[in-house]
């Protein structure tokens, strides 16, 4: 069970802020549009890109991003590290259409793969917004549902079948589960950026190859040593 004191470092004017108390001042260093209302608003807005009154459609892409990025790590790492074919995140591509794995017939002809992925993202993106009537389903402990058990409740965070292990039963605990969220996602996106420099700073080297390299001679084979510049004398 979450108390408003619990939740008053995470929301509210009292909340915790990007900087230190005594370097901001939430009454003139924090936009007035960051009020402590969305989950992890530290007052960081350096930008001002929710000055244009869009920071609640901002806060669904950001979600949306995250989400995918706490996804993508994983994907990313684990099938790497097992040896799975095409596991390099920087070859998963050649290799479904090389024919080792996949379906090449499907992946080989960019306008049908295009329209596939468009055609299945839309379909998500609608049910998500409400434009379409989702589907009924079946979700394990909560069991069948219908699309209409989905009415009126938040997109981004709907809960009711999708909640069925009951994680979120109070609104205090879905309040802190959003930060949760929204913290890790933060980081699994900044954890998906280091994927992409060091798959360019390496020469297409998956995370799992990086790591496995540093850990074994980490003084031999770091950020500093493969980019460094040979500047070994030719005569």
């Amino acid at each position: 069970l979450r108390t408003g004191a619990a939740l008053s470092k995470w929301y509210a004017p009292n909340r915790r802020l990007s900087l230190p108390a005594g370097l901001l001042d939430i009454n003139t260093d924090v936009p007035s549009y960051m009020n402590g209302t969305l989950a992890g608003d530290y007052g960081f807005d350096p930008l001002q890109l929710g000055k244009d009154g869009k920071i609640a459609q901002y806060r669904i892409a950001e979600v949306q991003h995250a989400r995918w990025a706490m996804l993508a790590v994983p994907g990313v790492v684990i099938p790497e590290a097992l040896g799975v074919p095409g596991g390099n995140w920087t070859e998963t591509g050649k290799v479904f259409l090389d024919g080792e794995a996949g379906r090449p017939e499907i992946l080989g002809n960019p306008y049908l793969f295009t329209a596939i992925e468009v055609a299945l993202l839309a379909g998500v993106e609608g049910y998500r917004s409400g434009k379409l009537e989702a589907p009924a389903g079946f979700a394990p402990i909560y069991g069948k549902f219908e699309g209409k058990d989905f009415k009126g409740l938040d997109p981004i965070n709907p809960g009711g079948p999708l909640d069925f292990l009951n994680v979120a039963s109070t609104p205090e605990d879905l309040a802190i589960l959003k930060v949760k969220e929204i913290k890790n996602g933060r980081l699994a996106m900044i954890a998906m950026l280091g994927v992409f420099v060091q798959g360019a700073t390496t020469g297409g080297e998956g995370p799992a190859t990086n790591w496995a390299k540093h850990v074994a001679d980490p003084f031999a084979y770091n950020f500093v040593t493969i980019s460094a510049i040979d500047r070994t004398p030719v005569l």
